[in-house]
């Protein structure tokens, strides 16, 4: 009888144990990573706009690769890809089919982020930087190559993924606010460098992801050859440091976060980088990798035991005449198709990673180009702006409760400048009296996009 009991006993206590492992190795952190350049084929891809600035700036060589670039993180039952893409912007039917690719590449469900790094010297895939007016910019077959080089980097890093541990470190000076300059009150940086790096058990290097806000837009609108600005200088420089793949995320650009106009000292002849150089950006980016890793020198690594994800779509109202005509004349070639009401999907979303309860990194998804004030605070109220009666929309970094916060730019989508509804201004008289119109409302969607973003957010932050 007793022998009964002890068998049962010992059967119930080896059932519990496993199931206790079971959660543990579910519990239990995993990284991977990998990257696939994503550089056009001059004449495959032919004719190639390079975006931004102005129309038909078209290609004339290759001066360094671009890049999709990815994390993968998993743990409690959680499965997550980052990926980074030198891009001036890609529409979210582009991010779907990437996720579509890389999903039917996967053993298992996973979530995809795709945030493009807005980078002004890469071909249009969005169609606005064509040969002329009202004539899209975008070449198809370099839109599917970029889908599917991402998709395989996505599906790469899930593949590579084994037992890690990360380090997550934050860091300010004043040196990295010299190197971006914003044409348009309030001057509000977000400037502040937020770091993950991920390292095997075994302390090998799997990859580190930079956080930071600023165009990639050194060389200016007179280059014409494809780079992926300073943040090619970035990841090259971050990976001798550290080793691993170099993983670049920007943040809240809009308004205009720029390193054109920005005093960025050569210390080889102690004389200011000129802009639209080539040397100007290799300075900004060596630099910022170099205070990154120097951040990251003291972290301890922190245990992370569930990793979340979490996404809404919104609708937002498109009041913006020059969006509109484009959608109806083709330019975008199928993406961003509008109700008859004038609304455009676009989503937006929410990443936790945490130990038990508590978080220990957050991420806010923003689809498109926020200005600083709407991450860290700062929105003015001036004279002239159009709804000086507007509810200030609450900071998205102060929504969050972690220790380490992040937020993404082009986060899954591209609509364009998001401005606090207060500040808006697309009627005269302007802001504080100038004597011209402020930059700004005509690369947005319109006034409703700031206070549905930040709304959604607050709703998705609330679910906790």
């Amino acid at each position: 009888m007793r022998r009964g009991r002890s068998a049962r006993f010992g059967a119930a206590l080896v059932a519990l144990l496993l199931l206790v492992g079971a959660g543990a190795l579910r519990a239990e952190l995993r990284a991977g990573a990998a990257k696939r350049p994503i550089t056009p084929d001059l004449e495959g891809h032919a004719p190639v706009f390079l975006a931004g600035f102005g129309l038909n700036r078209r290609a004339t060589g290759i001066h360094d690769d671009l890049w999709a670039r990815c994390l993968a993180l998993e743990a409690g039952g959680g499965r997550l890809v980052i990926c980074g893409v030198d891009s001036i912007g890609l529409f979210y039917e582009d991010v779907e089919k990437i996720r579509a690719a890389a999903r039917s590449q996967l053993t298992g469900p996973a979530d995809l982020v795709v945030a493009s790094s807005h980078n002004h010297e890469a071909p249009d895939t969005m169609g606005l930087w064509g040969p002329k007016l009202g004539v899209s910019g975008i070449s198809e077959a370099y839109n599917a190559f970029v889908v599917e080089r991402t998709a395989e980097a996505a599906a790469e890093a899930v593949g590579s993924l084994r037992p890690a541990t990360i380090r997550l470190a934050r860091f300010h000076s004043p040196e990295l606010d010299r190197f971006i300059h914003d044409n348009r009150p309030p001057v509000v940086h977000d400037s502040e460098l937020v770091i993950l790096s991920a390292a095997g058990r075994d302390g090998r290097p799997i990859a580190t992801l930079v956080n930071w806000a600023n165009h990639p837009e050194a060389l200016g609108s007179k280059n014409t050859l494809v780079t992926a600005d300073y943040p090619a200088h970035l990841y090259t420089r971050l990976e001798e440091l550290l080793g691993g793949v170099a993983v670049f995320v920007n943040g809240a650009v809009g308004g205009m976060q720029s390193p054109l106009g920005a005093k960025v000292i050569d210390p080889a002849t102690g004389a200011e980088a000129p802009d639209g150089t080539f040397r100007k950006a290799e300075l900004i980016g060596r630099r910022v990798a170099e205070l990154a890793a120097q951040a990251l020198g003291p972290a301890r690594p922190v245990a992370i035991e569930r990793v979340e994800y979490h996404e809404k779509l919104i609708s937002i109202p498109v009041t913006n005449v020059r969006f509109l005509k484009a959608a109806e004349a083709g330019v975008f070639r199928g993406r961003k198709v509008m109700d008859p009401q004038a609304v455009t999907t676009t989503p937006v979303g929410w990443i936790r990673l945490s130990r038990g309860q508590r978080p220990v990194l957050e991420i806010a998804l923003v689809p498109g180009e926020l200005y600083p004030e709407l991450s860290v605070g700062g929105i003015e109220r001036y004279p002239g702006a159009d709804f000086p009666e507007a509810p200030l929309e609450p900071p998205i970094k102060k929504l969050m409760r972690a220790p380490y916060r992040m937020l993404f730019g082009l986060a899954n989508d591209e609509i364009g400048y998001i401005i606090p509804k207060a500040e808006w201004d697309e009627n005269e008289p302007w802001l504080q009296n100038s004597p011209r119109r402020w930059y700004g409302e005509v690369n947005s969607v319109g006034p409703e996009a700031a206070p549905r973003i930040v709304a959604a957010l607050q709703e998705l932050l609330g679910k906790r």
